[in-house]
């Protein structure tokens, strides 16, 4: 199982990481809508108002339809980034789980063999919370809980089973074993990977000219046009903020925490 020990992050995850949450809203929202009050009034200045008004005929159906498709892709993209972070925290739920499985099925063992499962599983729930939680954030996994996940995993290889009873919580284990291992590593990729730089570019690409496409209509209040304009640029760039927060589910204001480990008593 790779380790992703020394993981260059994205552009992206750098963006999230490097930023505190109040300047990551200040990047994401404030900053563009304030350039969208700029580049209208620009455009007030170059263009004469009689020349947009003119033109109000055309750039109304245009702009209906620009807005639309733009507003689907969007939306589609929320829903995606949404959708994979709920089943990473789904996930995450069904890992401790397993562990827990684990935990209560060394009951069936003799105890020398009980009690060492029972050692490693709580040092590497131990690890995981103590130590891969900090190292998820920059898309790394811990070195320690991989250390004892393979020596988990070499206690049940290396063991011959003594009684026939053991069959079945031994079995189940190795299962559950598994499991583990499937979804730590979707964890960790998780954890390191972000959206597309592609779509990134269809997206800005796509937000820009929505909001620019704007500054071609002339309304006689300039107040109330650049009111109307930093509103849709503020809702298009929030559903950025969403996106890039939604993106690391282990980085950000939205983090998810290590509490189904946590919450996992070992007696």
């Amino acid at each position: 199982m790779p380790l992703f020990l020394g993981t260059s992050l994205c552009l992206e995850q750098r963006f999230v990481l490097g930023l505190s949450p109040l300047m990551l809203i200040i990047a994401c929202i404030a900053a563009p809508v304030a350039l969208s009050f700029l580049g209208l009034k620009l455009t007030r200045k170059l263009v004469p108002l009689s020349f947009l008004k003119k033109h109000h005929d055309v750039t109304g159906p245009l702009y209906t339809t620009l807005g639309t498709i733009y507003g689907i892709f969007l939306a589609l993209i929320v829903s995606t980034t949404w959708q994979f972070y709920s089943t990473t925290s789904a996930n995450l739920v069904q890992e401790a789980r397993c562990l827990g499985a684990m935990y209560s099925d060394a009951d069936a063992y003799a105890p020398e063999f009980r009690d060492q499962l029972r050692k490693i599983i709580r040092e590497y729930r131990d690890a995981l919370v103590e130590q891969e939680w900090r190292t998820l954030a920059k898309g790394e996994a811990s070195p320690e809980a991989h250390r004892l996940l393979n020596q988990l995993t070499e206690a049940y290889t290396h063991h011959k089973m003594t009684d026939a009873s053991e069959g079945a919580f031994f079995h189940e284990s190795v299962v559950n074993l598994n499991h583990i291992r499937a979804l730590r590593s979707s964890r960790l990729d998780d954890a390191s990977s972000g959206l597309l730089p592609f779509l990134w570019w269809v997206l800005v690409v796509g937000g820009v000219a929505t909001v620019g496409f704007s500054f071609l209509f002339g309304a006689e209040n300039f107040r109330a046009q650049a009111i109307m304009t930093m509103l849709i640029t503020g809702v298009i760039f929030l559903a950025f903020y969403t996106i890039v927060n939604l993106d690391f589910p282990y980085s950000g204001v939205v983090a998810i925490p290590s509490t189904p480990f946590q919450e996992l008593i070992f007696k």
